[in-house]
């Protein structure tokens, strides 16, 4: 069950953290066998529980854009228990559910080891998804998207200039209740009419860490510098995310390791969260967490 908030689990009655390793972190360690033998020492490095490393679903995809780096990956990671992190809607769907306390919610959907069965070995299961064509039209529909997502949400980045040069923490605290609110209202319209009309109570966004962990990645990416040059892959970062409150460490690259660094500063939702980045890797393994 998730802390607050924080995901450790227990598998055979012992604890385990979660690390999500985002695109460029699988991406580094299917590349640097180096890297990925520090990050394998790292997670097991006593006394705390040892890591689980865990993935989206959003972050194959982009995998799967370059085949011998995808290939390296399913070598790499069927040899370690891991898991697949649940989707921005999935977690959304979660949080709605658990109104107003989202501190138990568990954002692992499958659990991959070689030692139970072919059902959860990740090689064959990946295979088998390749396979399957509900798979590849999502796949499909998120490729054409990425780019659509992007532009989307940097034409509405001129609705919310800063008043003066640069934006104040109110204003980054009340571009993230609008947005926050907003996203609540567009994908979960039934839940958000009957807070806001019917039972006549403000939305608490606080209860949503989902929602608030991509709205502090748009913001970061988007409106904090508004010279950095967009992205494709800026679309699956800000969706991938979503389930950074609901682990307990993250691998990423540096800009978006800035970004949530920030956020940590700003607010007490991911004050549990360790953040690493691709560097912390590549001459030494980071010291002991």
């Amino acid at each position: 069950a998730a802390g607050t908030f924080g995901a450790m689990i227990k598998i055979n009655d012992n604890d385990y953290r979660l690390v999500l390793l985002d695109t460029n972190a699988l991406s580094e360690f299917a590349k640097h066998d180096e890297s990925f033998r520090r990050f394998v020492t790292w997670s097991i490095t006593p006394p705390q529980p040892m890591f689980v490393p865990c993935f989206s679903a959003f972050s194959l995809l982009e995998l799967r854009r370059y085949p011998d780096v995808y290939g390296r990956f399913s070598q790499l990671f069927r040899e370690l228990p891991c898991m697949l992190v649940k989707s921005h809607e999935e977690l959304l769907d979660d949080e709605v559910r658990c109104y107003p306390d989202p501190s138990d919610i568990n954002p692992t959907s499958v659990g991959f080891s070689t030692q139970g069965g072919k059902g959860t070995d990740l090689d064959r299961v990946l295979e088998m998804a390749s396979a399957d064509e509900t798979v590849l039209r999502q796949e499909k529909y998120w490729n054409d998207a990425a780019h659509d997502i992007v532009e989307g949400i940097a034409s509405l980045v001129p609705n919310f200039p800063p008043d003066r040069d640069t934006y104040t923490r109110v204003e980054v605290q009340r571009f993230l209740e609008i947005t926050v609110f907003s996203q609540i209202a567009m994908r979960h319209h039934d839940f958000a009419e009957q807070m806001v009309t019917r039972a006549n109570q403000p939305v608490n966004i606080s209860a949503f860490p989902s929602v608030k962990a991509t709205a502090y990645a748009v913001w970061h990416k988007f409106y904090a510098d508004l010279n950095r040059k967009r992205a494709r892959s800026d679309a699956f970062d800000i969706i991938i995310v979503s389930a950074v409150p609901y682990v307990d460490a993250i691998i990423t690259e540096r800009h978006l390791a800035q970004g949530l660094r920030q956020a940590k500063r700003m607010d007490n939702f991911i004050e549990h969260l360790t953040i690493q980045t691709l560097p912390d890797f590549r001459h030494s393994a980071p010291p002991i967490h």
